[in-house]
């Protein structure tokens, strides 16, 4: 008998798994909605904006009419859904190195975008199969012809030009397209060979990462390798923690995952980084660079640091987003003239608005809730802060409001009242005024506006309700403010206190 060849041992101990799907292309081009069509779900209308803002796995079976053209196929495929703003290139790239196929959306209405480009290198850089999806193929006056040729400017090689990289039109919406989307992501798991090593230790990738209120840190992680068990003790970060409890990607409480397999895992000690490679204990002693939960200034450096003038300093800024994939997206994408004091997961809390008042910074909160306790404690100490649900809105926005605060043009409304006459006592200008929202204060600083445009700045030197000197009116009280210097004013203009 002729003895068996290496070769054939090794093919022994390799198994069909589901093939890693990343999805990316420009924003708006529809990767969530294909997604949607492919699961016969409908997550894009949870998105803000119908925008992804993290990266999600999910797992489909393979449709029964699909596994009838052939058994030998996988019979699962996983998908990582990237962002497509530009804020999400380190994610997209994460994404991509994490994938075994990268499937490229294209809206057929647009053609190439910048993200599609950026997308396209990141592709590159992976070397990883691709197949190009012509997504909304159902819009009138599409020219298919014109995408095929700005592809091929961006040395995209298509089939039909004597490359290797397949494109099939689709449409999200009507299901056009989409059998043979999947037949194709088949054959090339089939093609390139895309096989579990059964006899390799355990390796997982970090997805995305983020801290529930009621689970603590979870991470969402996809295994390359070997199986990930409850219990299984974990190496990552140059940390080591236990699994405590593992779901799929629907919420659904499981006991293990196998490669390919996407998954919520709980047990985690700090937060990992997006791209964070995973290990068995018991399998290897490799252990990474720490990493941290949150990077901070010491209070100390910034107590001795000198007080900040406006006009040549950096503005200083303090942010806390959902996700840890999120917030590495955000710090990526801020202007060089931001100075990050605190980046952190998790909601805006009463310390973030304290160190803001000490180091007089701006506080954000992206995508996570800021309690009316946070916010009265930010009013009263005049911290201004911002909530964002969108990250290009943050963008377009922080630059503004940098140049704002620079020239001394942005502040936070504390109040608003409504001139409804003026008397002259002992050579004074009284205004007798109505609150119509928030408060006034001895003290406050106030703009004066008529017809919307500014006529003056001034501060509140007295304050009285009929006779009575009082410090603080709120909002429905007609009140006699007396101003720091003189100013003509009519009935009818706004006494805008301002932080």
């Amino acid at each position: 008998m002729a003895k068996k060849n290496t070769n054939e041992i090794n093919e022994a101990k390799i198994s069909i798994r589901p093939p890693i799907v990343s999805v990316l292309g420009h924003v708006d081009h529809g990767k969530t909605s294909l997604l949607d069509r492919i699961r016969k779900t409908n997550l894009v209308v949870h998105e803000h904006g119908g925008i992804t803002q993290h990266i999600g796995a999910y797992q489909i079976e393979v449709p029964q009419n699909i596994k009838l053209k052939n058994s030998e196929f996988a019979q699962k495929i996983t998908f990582i859904d990237t962002p497509g703003h530009h804020a999400f290139a380190k994610m997209r790239s994460q994404g991509a190195n994490a994938s075994d196929i990268a499937i490229l959306v294209i809206a057929a209405n647009d053609g190439i975008k910048p993200q599609t480009s950026e997308s396209i290198e990141h592709i590159k850089n992976s070397g990883i199969p691709t197949i190009i999806a012509l997504n909304k193929i159902d819009l009138p006056d599409i020219n298919i012809e014109k995408i095929k040729k700005q592809l091929n400017k961006e040395g995209v090689k298509l089939e039909q030009y004597g490359g290797d990289i397949p494109l099939v039109p689709v449409s999200a919406k009507t299901g056009e397209g989409m059998d043979k989307l999947l037949e194709t992501i088949l054959f090339l798991t089939d093609f390139f060979q895309i096989r579990s090593f059964l006899n390799k230790p355990f390796q997982g990738v970090v997805i995305e990462s983020s801290i529930s209120k009621y689970k603590g840190i979870t991470g969402s992680v996809i295994v390359r390798n070997g199986v990930l068990n409850v219990g299984d003790d974990i190496v990552y970060d140059n940390q080591i923690f236990r699994v405590r409890a593992i779901n799929d990607w629907q919420g659904r409480s499981l006991n293990n995952l196998g490669p390919g397999d996407p998954g919520e895992i709980i047990g985690w000690k700090t937060l990992p980084s997006v791209g964070t490679i995973l290990y068995k204990k018991n399998e290897t002693e490799v252990i990474g660079q720490p990493k941290t939960e949150i990077e901070k200034v010491k209070p100390a450096s910034i107590i001795q640091s000198p007080p900040v003038e406006i006009e040549t300093q950096k503005i200083n800024l303090i942010i806390k987003a959902d996700t840890v994939g999120t917030l590495e997206a955000i710090t990526l994408g801020l202007p060089d003239d931001i100075d990050l004091i605190l980046k952190g997961v998790g909601p805006v809390n009463e310390s973030d608005i304290l160190l803001g008042k000490t180091v007089k910074a701006l506080v954000i909160g992206f995508n996570v809730p800021i309690s009316d306790q946070v916010k009265k404690l930010a009013q009263s100490e005049k911290v201004l802060i911002k909530k964002y649900e969108i990250i290009y809105q943050l963008f377009d926005e922080i630059k503004d409001v940098v140049e704002a605060i620079k020239k001394g043009d942005l502040v936070d409304i504390l109040g608003i009242a409504k001139v409804l006459a003026t008397f002259d006592i002992k050579g004074v200008t009284i205004i007798g005024a109505k609150i119509v929202s928030g408060r006034m204060a001895k003290g406050d600083q106030v703009k004066i506006l008529r017809d919307d445009n500014e006529i003056g700045r001034r501060k509140i030197k007295s304050l009285k309700h009929f006779k009575e000197d009082i410090t603080k009116a709120e909002q429905g009280k007609e009140v006699g403010i007396g101003l720091s210097d003189r100013i003509e004013l009519l009935t009818g203009d706004s006494i805008i206190a301002i932080g």
